[in-house]
């Protein structure tokens, strides 16, 4: 995909005056949301191409710290790697989603988008084994998708500040966890324009 973005895109791109059709984009996600009835923090980023300055078409990933730990009973495989039968783990989503985007009001200085997400990956619960090296546990797949409306506002060429707005989704859920991971998330923070 950088390969694409960076070598490729230049061959479409329109002559004269006029922008370019194609442009690569780069964004570093950091948002909130909930899993069960705590906070959870997402981190990730996205990158891909911009067409027509009116959909953006891209690939990334997202990780999510949750709040929540617990207590688990560890199986009989696992107990040669800790100092008890039970430890205190603590819940992770991590995933790779596809997405679209649709900017339906573009006029300087704001951008109002409508982004759409959907992606594979694993939840599972972290813990310290008895050489404080991390384990995973309970580690399956999930299917995630997530929808929701983003605005941002240009303060000046390279800077601005940016707001959204969605709902996150499991479409496929660990069965070996019972935790709630369907949830609002909400985003608000400084963005930088580096194209």
């Amino acid at each position: 995909l950088l390969f694409y973005c960076f070598f490729c895109l230049p061959a479409f791109a329109q002559e004269g005056d006029s922008k370019k059709a194609l442009n690569p984009f780069l964004v570093f996600d950091n948002y909130y949301s909930f899993i069960g009835n705590k906070s959870a923090d997402v981190w990730g980023f996205r990158a891909g191409i911009e067409w027509n300055q009116t959909w953006r078409f891209g690939a990334g990933y997202n990780k999510i710290r949750s709040d929540i730990v617990e207590r688990k009973i560890l199986s009989g495989e696992e107990l040669s790697y800790a100092s008890n039968d039970t430890v205190k783990a603590q819940l992770f989503l991590t995933y790779f989603p596809v997405m679209a985007e649709y900017i339906f009001y573009r006029s300087d200085p704001w951008i109002i988008s409508l982004p759409l997400q959907a992606g594979y990956g694993k939840s599972y619960f972290q813990y310290f084994d008895r050489d404080n090296d991390e384990r995973k546990i309970f580690k399956r797949g999930v299917v995630v998708t997530q929808a929701g409306i983003s605005a941002q506002y240009k303060i000046i060429r390279w800077v601005g500040v940016g707001a959204g707005l969605g709902y996150r989704l499991m479409l496929v859920n660990n069965p070996e966890i019972e935790t709630k991971m369907n949830s609002p998330v909400f985003a608000i923070g400084i963005k930088l324009y580096l194209g």
